[in-house]
């Protein structure tokens, strides 16, 4: 188990001291090209900045982060390369933590609203009820990440969103980028403009390992490891709750 003084580490990156990061999100910005391997880390067990490249715990990511590199007769077949050299920006993990969150948020916006307005609920369709919370959770959950630095469905399928120097978000970052994600990745919740949005995005995710507002805005999505048991209570929830929406 590390220590407390190892567990933290800074960077150096556009020539300033970024951080402090923990080794688990190092390791990660390192994977996904955010950093590489000739970038100088230090933590306060060293005695002076070195090259990531040089240290052993960085091998790993080091070669996640080149595989896209690596030369095409080292495989049999194109498919082969293919998959051993294609980004992967774990889009599933992704769409099952944002539909986690909207599913508990929802559950909470309407049983909060009924019991001050029954009738409201009852008035409005599953599709409306769902535009609403998505609309509302966008300027809920910056709230969440500004404060906690994350939120319930990201930490239970175990991502992380950092900006690119490794800090926590504020608000305003946040919520910028609660907006291109509602609004790019998930057109508002309308139907067809919806699904031509999950497209493009898994497009962009499959292709380049990152998604268009993550690139533009400066945050990155940190993965872990997630158990099929944790993958599958996250997909079964939304669509319970979906199912209950339509029968109820």
């Amino acid at each position: 188990m590390e220590s407390t003084e190892g567990s933290i580490w800074f960077f150096i990156k556009d020539h300033q001291q970024q951080g402090p990061v923990c080794l688990f999100e190092l390791q990660k910005l390192i994977e996904q090209r955010v950093l590489t391997g000739d970038t100088f880390v230090w933590n306060k067990s060293m005695k002076c900045w070195q090259m990531a490249k040089t240290l052993e715990m960085f091998t790993e990511c080091i070669f996640e982060s080149t595989r896209i590199h690596l030369l095409p007769d080292k495989f049999k077949t194109d498919k082969e390369y293919e998959e051993a050299t294609y980004p992967n920006g774990r889009p599933y993990v992704r769409y099952l933590a944002r539909f986690l969150d909207l599913s508990l948020f929802s559950l909470f916006l309407i049983t909060l609203v009924t019991i001050f307005s029954p009738k409201f609920i009852t008035d409005k369709s599953a599709l409306t009820i769902f535009i609403i919370s998505l609309i509302t959770w966008m300027i809920v959950e910056p709230i969440f990440i500004a404060i906690f630095g994350n939120t319930f469905g990201k930490a239970f399928l175990n991502t992380k969103i950092k900006c690119v120097d490794g800090g926590q978000l504020n608000f305003q970052t946040a919520f910028k980028r609660s907006i291109f994600v509602s609004g790019a990745g998930m057109g508002f919740g309308i139907p067809i403009l919806n699904l031509i949005c999950f497209l493009f995005s898994y497009r962009d995710l499959k292709g380049h390992g990152m998604s268009t507002w993550d690139h533009k805005i400066g945050t990155v999505i940190l993965y872990g490891k997630v158990s099929l048991a944790r993958i599958f209570i996250a997909g079964c929830f939304p669509a319970a709750l979906l199912v209950a929406g339509i029968y109820i």
